[in-house]
């Protein structure tokens, strides 16, 4: 219902929304006390911020016209972004990138850079560790999801090499 309060600025989040129809607006008071006003229309996201950097919600989002709201929390997007990692690793670098979301995340911009460095020791991790087991179908999912098996690991160990002694050309 229009004037109806989704997220408060400074409250945690635990949810990712997507507008599906209407209009809302997203109004945020900054340290220097300058009020900045962003409209999010159908296509738009909010909630991402807070969720992908583990901060406080930048700015409160209210209601400008009767909307429908399709709501995703953070335990199933976090499982999702986990199996697609080379569309998490975009997300995250379209955040940094966009015009509507630049000025949003600048301030985040070294938080956001961090996480997709973990995320790809992680999966790095993963790769060399289902090839050291020798499991050709985690290989298979983590490499078609977007895991490089040239990267090396903390310790210099590539899984390119391990999948070549295993005789699994055909993921190469």
């Amino acid at each position: 219902l229009p004037e109806e309060v989704i997220l408060e600025q400074g409250s945690a989040v635990d949810q990712l929304y997507f507008v599906c129809q209407g209009a809302l607006e997203g109004v945020g008071i900054g340290e220097d006390g300058q009020e900045t006003i962003l409209m999010l229309e159908q296509g738009n996201s909010f909630g991402e911020i807070a969720i992908l950097c583990n901060i406080p919600q930048p700015y409160t989002v209210r209601v400008c016209e009767l909307c429908r709201l399709l709501r995703l929390d953070k335990e199933s997007f976090a499982h999702i972004l986990e199996i697609y990692f080379a569309d998490g690793r975009k997300l995250l670098s379209n955040l940094t990138e966009s015009n509507e979301y630049g000025k949003r995340v600048k301030h985040v911009e070294s938080d956001i850079t961090f996480h997709i460095g973990k995320q790809e020791e992680e999966l790095t991790l993963r790769v060399n560790n289902a090839a050291f087991y020798g499991d050709l179908h985690q290989l298979t999912g983590l490499i078609r999801a977007g895991a490089n098996p040239k990267n090396t690991d903390y310790d210099g160990r590539s899984p390119l090499v391990r999948i070549l002694r295993l005789g699994y050309m055909v993921l190469i």
